[in-house]
C-alpha cells in the first residue's frame, strides 16, 4: 500500500467475535457503547461517533480486536512483524489527537508490542507515512501510538477512555472479564482487560489522546 502522511489516528476498532450480540451486550455494559445491528455486524456507538464495529470472523481470521486506521488512500489490511495485524480505510479521522477529545467508551490511545522494534517501527512508520520518536509513533508534530518491546503477546492494543477504573473492572468481572491493572507511561493509572471469549483491550482514567512525556535531552 503506498505510504500515506493523511494516516493520524483511528477511524474505528473492529472485533471479530464468534458471538456478536453477546460481545454487544459485554461491551454495552462495560463501556457504555450504543450497539446498532447492521447487515454485517452491529456497530457500536457513543452519542454520534462510531467507535467500534463487532462482527463475526471469516474463516481465515483470529477473533480479537483489529485497530482501524483513518485517512489511507485506499482500504487494505496490514500484517507487520510478529504478525502484528490491522487495518486502513478511507475516511476521516474519528478518534486521535486531531480528533475530539476522547469520551467514555471511546478509544483514547493506540500501542503496538513487539519482539523487534528495528523492523516494527520501519514497517509501520513506512507503510502509514510516519515517524518514529523514542517509541512512538508520530504524524504532524502528533503522537498517534505508543511503540513498546516485548518477549511475548505481541500485537497492536487499542485503550479506551473510562471514568472509574474501580467500576469497570467490577462489572468485567461480574460478566467473566479479567483485568489487569497497571501503571502506564502515557495513560497514568490503567488497566488490561480481557473479555470472556480472549478479546482485550486497555482502559484508563483519561479525557484527551495520550500523549506521552518525553525526557529533556
Amino acid at each position: 500500500m503506498p505510504a500515506s502522511p493523511s494516516v493520524r489516528g483511528l477511524r474505528r476498532v473492529d472485533l471479530l467475535s464468534r458471538d456478536p450480540m453477546a460481545a454487544a451486550v459485554f461491551y454495552r455494559v462495560v463501556l457504555d457503547w450504543s450497539p446498532v445491528p447492521v447487515n454485517s455486524g452491529l456497530d457500536c456507538w457513543v452519542g454520534n461517533r462510531r467507535c467500534a464495529f463487532i462482527r463475526t470472523p471469516r474463516a481465515d481470521e483470529i477473533p480479537g480486536f483489529r485497530l482501524v486506521f483513518a485517512g489511507a488512500p485506499m482500504d487494505c489490511s496490514l500484517a507487520g512483524p510478529d504478525n502484528a495485524l490491522a487495518q486502513v480505510t478511507k475516511g476521516r479521522v474519528q478518534h486521535g489527537p486531531q480528533a475530539p477529545e476522547p469520551r467514555p467508551g471511546e478509544p483514547c490511545w493506540a500501542e503496538l508490542a513487539t519482539t523487534e522494534p528495528a523492523r516494527a517501527d520501519a514497517f509501520w512508520a513506512d507503510t502509514l507515512g510516519w515517524t518514529v520518536e523514542e517509541g512512538t509513533y508520530v504524524s504532524g508534530g502528533r503522537a498517534i501510538a505508543g511503540r513498546s518491546e516485548t518477549a511475548g503477546n505481541p500485537g497492536w492494543l487499542c485503550y479506551f477512555a473510562v471514568t472509574d477504573l474501580d467500576e469497570v473492572a467490577e462489572y468485567a468481572a461480574e460478566r467473566g472479564g479479567e483485568v489487569e491493572r497497571i501503571d502506564h507511561p502515557a495513560l497514568g493509572k490503567a488497566m488490561l482487560l480481557t473479555d470472556d471469549s480472549g478479546a482485550r483491550i486497555g482502559l484508563a482514567e483519561t479525557s484527551t489522546w495520550a500523549n506521552p512525556t518525553r525526557p529533556e535531552p
